[in-house]
């Protein structure tokens, strides 16, 4: 608060009577001085960059009201999407003898197939190559496909019912060998040839709007009463 240095008497704050007068006789009681709010300067940041406490009637930024922002709120979105990541290609099977990268590319051209049966055109292909370049992959399936065939096993559970689950889903962590991958393969196939299926996939989400009822015609209800009133003549 500033203070006279000579009297020691308190002095007026911006807004206040006096303000002006006492300002002006005593300029260095006012220097570095932070005000209230309402009171006609704003509080700055304290010496370690806090931000001052706020007077009653104030309104909260949301860091003084320890609120999360629209970027805390994206930031941990996106974590989560991660980490649901990180589950599902951690769940992916070690094989038991490494795969033919063949196998997986057939594997992978089915799937993208299927999907665009499925009506899921606009989506991008998935595409992988084998980084060693050679025709043998020793490591668990690759991200892209594994999750794909993950997000499409949890799709199967909802569409139908649960009953094209029963029909095509898949054990995703008996993967383990190429005779496996050309099962699951064969099994795409089939699912992109089920003209139920594709149905059921191909459909909005929340099923097709109910279409609306037409409005009768102006004089239509007048016309219906003159011909029972002409059969009841």
């Amino acid at each position: 608060m500033p203070v006279d240095p000579r009297t020691g008497q308190q002095l007026p704050y911006p807004g206040e009577p006096g303000y002006e007068e006492a300002m002006a006789a005593n300029p260095e009681a006012y220097q570095g001085e932070a005000f209230p709010p309402g009171g006609g300067a704003a509080a700055g940041p304290g010496p370690g960059g806090e931000l001052p406490p706020a007077g009653p009637g104030a309104e909260l930024s949301p860091e003084q009201a320890g609120a999360p922002t629209p970027e805390d709120i994206t930031d941990l979105e996106d974590e989560q999407a991660q980490l649901t990541q990180d589950i599902m290609t951690e769940a992916a099977p070690q094989p038991e003898k490494p795969y033919s990268v063949k196998a997986i590319g057939t594997l992978i051209d089915e799937f993208n197939s299927t999907m665009d049966s499925f009506g899921a055109g606009d989506l991008p292909d998935i595409t992988w190559e084998a980084a060693e370049g050679g025709d043998k992959w020793d490591q668990p399936l690759p991200d892209e496909i594994f999750m794909a065939l993950t997000v499409l096993n949890e799709a199967l559970k909802v569409v139908g019912d649960g009953g094209f689950f029963d029909k095509y889903g898949m054990e995703l962590e008996q993967l383990t060998s190429d005779a496996e991958l050309r099962k699951a393969t064969a099994n795409l196939k089939k699912m992109g040839k089920d003209k139920k299926l594709v149905e059921a996939m191909s459909a909005p989400m929340g099923g097709e709007e109910e279409p609306l009822e037409e409005t009768p015609e102006p004089g239509a209800f007048e016309e219906d009463e003159e011909m029972l009133a002409a059969n009841m003549a």
